[in-house]
């Protein structure tokens, strides 16, 4: 399944990263001989959550955001540029960090490792993170109706399970030209109202594709639903939402 995403939807309703999600990374370029201003490189960078976040942490860099959707750079607000995970479109050994948040699934890992290991310089630093859909450890009736949703009705026909983080990057720590350097599990719990969970499961890429199959009529009739089920949860509260966050750090070698 493609990536399809809608660029408001992503910008106000997807939250920022806890600083917690760039622990030590800064010290581990300094350890390699890096110093700052760093050149860092942010691929999948979509509306820019990921840069935003570390430059709030402080860290003195120059961040480059990459993404094939032109749509969600033109709200990204960042130094960006259209490219890919396999194809990013950055000069060789040019960079000496890169972050990808809760984007890795959407790329080819062997084309993806092969194009870090391009870009970066020696002893350059990958940091790889993203969260898991939230649940509300007080509302678990909401929580089951949602991974039924997500599961049944809003499952793409040719869409696979993601896996873990540590699955899913395996393909660095199966290559010895990667040296693994850390890894971290933050916490990460944001509270949330029912427009904020709505519009964060609107952002979701499988909805999206589940609503192109509706017409016009059921689209709108789905929507109003969805807000009726959420409501009928969350009534005119916020509950504390769990995003299970996890980062994994590699070097190259």
């Amino acid at each position: 399944m493609t990536s399809r995403f809608d660029p408001e939807f992503y910008s106000l309703y997807r939250p920022l990263y806890p600083p917690e999600t760039f622990a030590g990374l800064e010290s581990d370029l300094l350890k390699r001989g890096f110093s700052p201003p760093y050149q860092i490189a942010d691929i999948g960078c979509g509306t820019g959550h990921s840069t935003v976040s570390l430059l709030k942490t402080g860290i003195e860099a120059r961040v480059i955001g990459v993404d094939p959707d032109q749509k969600m750079l033109d709200v990204a607000g960042i130094e960006s540029q259209l490219g890919s995970g396999e194809k990013t479109g950055l000069e060789s050994q040019s960079i000496e960090a890169i972050i990808v948040g809760s984007a890795f699934h959407w790329m080819n890992p062997e084309k993806t490792k092969t194009e870090f290991l391009r870009i970066l310089k020696p002893r350059g630093v990958v940091r790889i993170f993203e969260y898991q859909f939230p649940k509300a450890p007080a509302l678990p009736e909401l929580n089951e109706w949602i991974r039924c949703e997500f599961n049944l009705r809003w499952k793409a026909p040719d869409q696979k399970p993601r896996g873990s983080l540590k699955e899913l990057t395996r393909v660095f720590r199966d290559d010895t030209r990667f040296e693994w350097i850390g890894e971290g599990q933050p916490e990460m719990k944001i509270k949330l109202n029912s427009e904020q969970l709505t519009g964060l499961i609107l952002s979701q890429s499988r909805v999206l594709h589940y609503e192109d199959t509706l017409s016009a009529e059921e689209r709108e009739s789905f929507r109003k639903s969805l807000r009726i089920e959420i409501q009928k949860h969350l009534h005119d509260r916020s509950e504390i939402f769990d995003f299970k966050l996890s980062w994994v750090n590699f070097s190259r070698n």
